[in-house]
């Protein structure tokens, strides 16, 4: 018999505010993290708008996180680590309260940034002088071993360090992952966690995702690949924000021996892949396609449906549609009597922790019988106070991502 997934530790590390609780009222106040700034208008590209998690947030909470160790990280991970040490908290889970060997961590990160400034200098000092444009393989090398300290930039760019420091902070000695999928990872980190521990695999699991998108290198990509929305309004895209949101994850019976707060339960997960191609408009309907056998899936998987959906809806028209498309299949005409939130029309799209913080969003709305109105793209209301929500996720190429998420108590069709 499979066994029931429990939420006992929650931590939003987000544009809004730190907490879930600074988080959570700041959308019910309405307020709107994305604003320009400055170091990106720096850049003269035709995007300066995003959402930052400003430094007067994070100060107060940092020295949970030891000093020295934090020069090491690079934004991402530090963003991770803090989150992690308020889950914990919030779980109660401090030493002695876990077998380590039970304990894992899945973390939903991207490809760490290399410094631009620093990308900059190597690039221009290892074009051929022969060939101008073209590396220098010569000139590249001789530039790396003068000037290039390995060990901080091993420690700053490797992806799977941040899972690392997760693990060794909190003492997590079963399976340590980290899920480089871009905006997907933090998805399918949740989702992962949530089969291990249903399968007993692992009691409990630090999961969820942190990103860092604003980084120059990032954020120029973005910018060049076209998926950012412009300032002057002429290209849709999303607006490029940093966070994280972690939650702690355990078998169910096990936190209610423990006196663990029940936070919600995750009832159903579906996952499944794109077509390797940025999503275009010509693609909204196989998108479609692909995002209603996902969320049929997870619906099955939870054994019933939504009374909420928080759409991934990151201003991409293409996604726009394919969502839209994908609820009309699934639902036919209860879609228009079913709310939608729009989550990062509030703190920006925060790539691989977009999904956990929306989701945890979504608990605190399961919690506190409400809806945030900022957020509600949809003029549905419901009848009676939501008790699931489905937690959608989209990749960059057509991969996509559901999560079904119970109020405490809540298992089940009744």
């Amino acid at each position: 018999m499979k066994r029931r997934v429990a939420l006992t530790g929650r931590a939003i590390v987000s544009p809004l505010g730190v907490g879930i609780d600074a988080h959570w009222h700041a959308l019910i106040e309405g307020r709107c993290a994305i604003a320009t700034l400055p170091r990106l208008a720096a850049l003269g590209l035709a995007v300066s708008r995003g959402a930052e998690v400003a430094p007067e947030l994070i100060q107060p909470y940092l020295a949970r996180l030891p000093r020295k160790q934090q020069k090491l990280y690079n934004r991402a991970t530090l963003l991770g680590m803090l989150a992690a040490a308020l889950a914990m908290e919030d779980a109660r889970l401090g030493a002695g309260a876990y077998d380590p060997l039970r304990f894992g961590v899945l973390l939903g990160v991207n490809a760490l940034s290399w410094d631009l400034a620093a990308m900059t200098e190597y690039l221009v000092a290892s074009e051929s002088r022969d060939t101008p444009g073209t590396l220098d393989l010569a000139l590249a090398n001789s530039f790396c071993m003068k000037n290039i300290n390995p060990l901080d930039y091993s420690l700053k760019t490797l992806p799977n360090l941040a899972a690392g420091h997760l693990a060794i902070a909190h003492d997590a000695q079963g399976l340590c992952r980290a899920m480089t999928e871009g905006p997907m990872g933090g998805a399918r980190a949740i989702g992962q966690a949530f089969r291990l521990i249903e399968e007993d695999d692992l009691d409990v699991a630090l999961c969820g995702g942190t990103d860092a998108q604003l980084e120059g290198l990032f954020f120029t990509n973005y910018c060049g690949a076209g998926v950012l929305a412009t300032d002057s309004g002429t290209a849709g895209g999303f607006a490029a924000g940093e966070g994280s949101g972690i939650l702690v994850l355990e078998e169910l019976e096990r936190a209610r021996a423990r006196g663990a707060a029940i936070h919600g339960q995750i009832l159903g997960y579906a996952a499944g892949a794109g077509n390797g191609r940025l999503v275009r408009d010509a693609e909204t309907s196989p998108a479609a396609d692909r995002l209603a056998r996902v969320v049929e899936t997870a619906i099955e998987d939870a054994g019933a449906e939504p009374d909420l959906v928080s759409e991934h809806g990151d201003g991409s028209p293409a996604h726009e549609r394919a969502e839209s498309e994908a609820r009309r299949r699934v639902f036919g005409k209860r879609a228009e009597l079913i709310p939608v939130v729009r989550m990062k029309d509030a703190h920006g799209d925060l790539g691989a922790a977009s999904c956990p913080v929306e989701l945890l969003a979504c608990s605190a709305a399961l919690q506190h019988d409400m809806i945030p109105p900022i957020v509600s793209s949809s003029s549905a209301t419901p009848r009676i106070p939501p008790r699931r929500a489905l937690v959608l996720s989209l990749g960059l190429f057509g991969e996509s991502a559901a999560l079904m998420l119970g109020k405490a108590g809540v298992t089940d069709a009744g």
